[in-house]
């Protein structure tokens, strides 16, 4: 069902997205790290799970930001032990599995559930009993930037271990989500020579929203498929508030089923803002200025001395190089993009949205 709220899993629900997933299914088939990047709600966790179904392979999904929620902002092993635990048991059944887990210390099996002696576990080695088997088995984990939280040394350990997979299991492959890019670019050492990822080649996979057509196609297709009657018209402008982020179209659509046209809009804008808050609110976390920089720039103030005068205008002295950071900060976790000299925030309803505030 295209309007389904919840991350797709059949290639026959993932509208729009058939190159990507060609695309996908051939780089799990031959690099060890996938990527798959872009901004939020437009539909990164659908394609990874898509494409788990489509190829040929065994898998474990691990939810990175689920384990940062559940371990308050500092993720232990015991946390990525935990998420492991139940995706491990899934594949019991397979009896080549089930035989190299067995050799694994700190692991004990019985029947078809594991226990764990996760002070003795070592996940390096689950990796290397899973790389025995001769097949390849994917590690998928999503919003994968959240892992610089894992242990002490802002997830170096992790980084370590799939530096040395990616150097000596040639059956493992790592294909990880990400709607913070630039963190994620962080955890993964694009640009950082101490990285032990650094240089490592990553197939990189970029969602972008839909385009006028692609928008308004979706829509048709997801309502007729519904039964819903519609007006032409009103897909165009519900394409024109909401823009070509899935997410926000995916809620217009699933009101519409129950709602007039104005309705259906209105409820959307209700749930992006819903949203807004809630994100706004763990952003604020690092730092309020990073907001104060948001309204600016919905504001207009699209240049850097913009943003540095409307500082200015408002009463508050700040260096040039702390907006320098901020800026750097809303980049890198995916809220504003540059063109053309000027900054732009990338989510059009959230930009609506903050004019508001």
């Amino acid at each position: 069902m295209l309007l389904d709220p919840k991350p797709k899993s059949k290639s026959s629900d993932l509208f729009g997205r058939k190159r990507e997933l060609k695309i996908l299914i051939d780089s799990l088939s031959s690099n060890p790290i996938t990527i798959i990047t872009g901004i939020r709600r437009i539909g990164k966790s659908s394609l990874m799970r898509v494409g788990l179904k489509e190829i040929n392979a065994s898998y474990l999904i691990i939810d990175a930001r689920k384990m940062y929620t559940d371990s308050g902002g500092a993720i232990s092993k015991f946390n990525l032990i935990s998420q492991l635990q139940p995706e491990l048991e899934k594949h019991l059944l397979k009896e080549k599995i089930k035989k190299a887990l067995k050799n694994v210390k700190g692991f004990m099996i019985a029947g078809n559930s594991i226990e764990f002696n996760w002070k003795e576990i070592n996940i390096s080695d689950i990796l290397e009993a899973l790389n025995q088997i001769r097949k390849t088995f994917i590690i998928a984990i999503d919003e994968a930037q959240y892992l610089k939280y894992y242990g002490s040394r802002g997830g170096r350990d992790l980084q370590n271990m799939i530096a040395w997979a990616y150097d000596n299991l040639e059956n493992i492959r790592f294909l990880l989500t990400g709607s913070e890019i630039g963190l994620l670019y962080d955890f993964l050492g694009v640009e950082d020579y101490d990285n032990p990822l650094f240089g490592r080649y990553l197939s990189e996979i970029l969602l972008y929203p839909f385009s006028d057509i692609e928008a308004i196609s979706f829509l048709k297709k997801a309502l007729e498929e519904a039964n819903c009657s519609y007006k032409e018209t009103e897909l165009v402008e519900a394409h024109k508030h909401l823009d070509g982020i899935v997410g926000h179209l995916v809620q217009y659509g699933l009101h519409r089923l129950k709602k007039s046209h104005p309705e259906a809009l209105e409820a959307a804008y209700k749930v992006a803002r819903i949203t807004l808050k809630k994100e706004l609110k763990e952003l604020e976390k690092r730092s309020p200025r990073y907001i104060t920089v948001l309204k600016y720039i919905a504001s207009g103030a699209k240049k850097f001395s913009n943003i540095q005068k409307a500082f200015q205008v408002n009463g508050e002295t700040i260096s040039k190089s702390r907006i320098h950071d901020a800026l750097d900060i809303l980049r890198k976790t995916g809220w504003i993009e540059k063109k053309d000299n000027e900054w732009h925030i990338i989510d059009k309803v959230f930009e609506k949205l903050l004019k508001e505030e």
